[in-house]
C-alpha cells in the first residue's frame, strides 16, 4: 500500500451531534464535499455514507469519488471505511469531524478497537468487495453499538428429568421429558475489520447502499443460537436433576452458550451475547407423565399408602355423617364395605412404613462390639469373666459414642459426636 494514497485529518474530537443535519451549510460552504452516515437506528449495521455535494464540489455528479478536502463525520459508536477499488485504505473508529486530504498518508484512526488496530499494523492486506469498477471510492459506516431485542425459541428439547426417591434423597427414576423455551439476545459488531471482510463486502460493491441490518444475519445467529441453547439444557440432563430444577443452572447455561455463540461469531466480526432465558417448561404430556409416577410411587411406600388410606377413610367418615339417610345408615355402609377394619390396616402399613426405614448402622456395630474377650480366651459379654473372674478391660473414655454407637480413636474423640450431634463430654 503506498503511502500517498491519502488521509485523514482529524479536525474537531468528541462526538458531533445528530447525525443527520450535523453539517450546517455556513460551515458547509468551505468544504468540496461533505459524508454523514445518515440515520442507523431501525437495526441498521453496515450502510453507505451519505454524500452531500458542497459548493465548491468538483465531482457533482459522481458519487463514487472523493474530492480531497470533503469533511466526513464520525459518530460515537460507529466505524467509517473508506474503501478504494475494492479494498479498505482508510478508517476511523474515533468520534469526530475530519477532512479528506488526497496528499497525506492513511491515518488509520482506530481507537480502541483491537480489530482495527491490527489491521492498521498490517494494512498491506485488502479486502475484496466486490463490483466491476475501477477508480472508485466509498464511505462505509458500520454501527458498533449493541443491537438488542434478538429474539429465540428453542422448539422441542428432549431432557433426561430425574425424580428423587423420598427417603435416600437420590436420583432414583428417569423419564424423557420434552421442554420448550425462549429468551432473547444482543450483537455487537467488535471487530469491524472482519465484519467488512466476510460480511460487509458483498454488499460494498456496484452502486448500492452497501445496506446490511439485522434482518440479513438474524436467521443465521438465530439458528445457531437455538442449537447451543438445545445441547446446553439436554446435557444439564447428566446432573440427574429434575426439569424444574434447571432455573438453578441458568447462570452457568446462559455463560456456557454466549462461550459457544462468541467463539463461533468471533471470525465474523460479531459478539453475540447476553443469552437471556424467559421461560423453560415441560409440554403437558410430559408433566403428566410425572404426575402419574409420584402418584403410583406413592402407592408403593408403605407409610405412603397408609396416608392416603387414612384420608380417604377420614372423607368417607365426613361423607357418611352428611349422609342424607342419617349418618348410622351411611356408618353402616362403611361397615359392609370393609371398614371396620380399616383402622389395623392403615396401622399395619404405617409399622411397615417404619420397618422399611434405614436401619442405624452405627448403633448395630456398638451392640457387636459390646461382647469382650477375656485373657484366658473366653468370649464375654458382662463385666467379668465367669472362666476366671477377671473384669473387662475399660474403654478410653470417648471410644464410642453413647447414643449412636460412632467410633472414634482412642484419646481423639472431639466434644460433639459428628454423626448425631450427641455431646461426649
Amino acid at each position: 500500500m503506498k503511502g500517498d494514497i491519502m488521509g485523514l485529518i482529524r479536525l474537531a474530537a468528541g462526538a458531533i451531534g445528530a447525525a443527520s443535519g450535523a453539517f450546517n451549510t455556513t460551515a458547509g460552504a468551505a468544504w468540496t464535499d461533505y459524508f454523514e452516515s445518515g440515520d442507523m437506528s431501525g437495526g441498521i449495521i453496515m450502510k453507505r455514507g451519505v454524500k452531500i455535494t458542497g459548493p465548491n464540489s468538483r465531482n457533482k455528479g459522481d458519487q463514487n469519488i472523493i474530492s480531497s478536502g470533503s469533511g466526513i463525520d464520525v459518530q460515537a459508536n460507529q466505524c467509517m471505511i473508506l474503501v478504494e477499488n475494492g479494498a479498505i485504505v482508510d478508517f476511523c473508529a474515533e468520534p469526530g469531524r475530519y477532512k479528506y486530504d488526497a496528499s497525506t498518508a492513511p491515518s488509520m484512526f482506530s481507537g480502541d478497537n483491537k480489530g482495527l488496530a491490527a489491521l492498521a499494523s498490517a494494512f498491506a492486506s485488502s479486502f475484496a468487495a466486490g463490483g466491476g469498477r475501477t477508480n472508485t471510492q466509498r464511505v462505509f459506516y458500520i454501527n458498533m453499538g449493541e443491537i438488542q431485542g434478538f429474539k429465540w425459541g428453542s422448539g422441542n428439547i428432549t431432557f433426561d428429568h430425574w425424580e428423587t426417591d423420598w427417603n435416600t434423597g437420590k436420583p432414583c427414576w428417569h423419564i424423557a421429558t420434552t421442554l420448550m423455551g425462549n429468551g432473547t439476545y444482543s450483537i455487537q459488531v467488535t471487530d469491524p475489520a472482519k465484519f467488512f471482510e466476510v460480511l460487509g463486502a458483498a454488499k460494498a460493491g456496484g452502486d448500492g447502499n452497501g445496506l446490511i441490518t439485522r434482518q440479513d444475519i438474524e436467521p443465521q445467529i438465530k439458528t445457531e443460537a437455538i442449537a447451543a441453547i438445545r445441547q446446553g439444557v439436554a446435557g444439564l440432563g447428566q446432573l440427574r436433576i429434575g426439569y424444574t430444577d434447571i432455573a438453578a443452572h441458568e447462570y452457568d447455561l446462559t455463560q456456557n452458550v454466549d462461550k459457544v455463540l462468541d467463539e463461533a461469531w468471533a471470525s465474523r466480526g460479531i459478539s453475540v451475547f447476553k443469552i437471556a432465558i424467559a421461560m423453560i417448561d415441560a409440554d403437558e404430556k410430559s408433566k403428566k407423565q410425572i404426575t402419574n409416577y409420584q402418584e403410583t410411587k406413592g402407592y408403593t411406600d408403605p407409610s405412603m399408602l397408609g396416608a392416603y388410606m387414612g384420608m380417604g377413610n377420614t372423607q368417607a367418615m365426613q361423607a357418611a355423617a352428611a349422609n342424607s339417610a342419617g349418618a348410622v345408615t351411611g356408618f353402616a355402609a362403611m361397615g359392609m364395605m370393609g371398614g371396620n377394619n380399616m383402622g389395623s390396616n392403615i396401622a399395619q402399613l404405617m409399622q411397615q412404613g417404619q420397618q422399611a426405614q434405614p436401619v442405624n448402622t452405627y448403633a448395630q456395630q456398638a451392640q457387636a462390639q459390646g461382647s469382650w474377650t477375656c485373657s484366658c480366651g473366653s468370649v464375654n459379654s458382662g463385666k467379668f469373666c465367669p472362666n476366671c473372674g477377671s473384669p473387662k478391660p475399660e474403654q478410653p473414655q470417648g471410644a464410642f459414642c453413647p447414643n449412636c454407637g460412632q467410633k472414634f480413636e482412642p484419646g481423639a474423640a472431639p466434644r460433639f459426636c459428628p454423626n448425631c450431634g450427641t455431646k461426649l463430654g
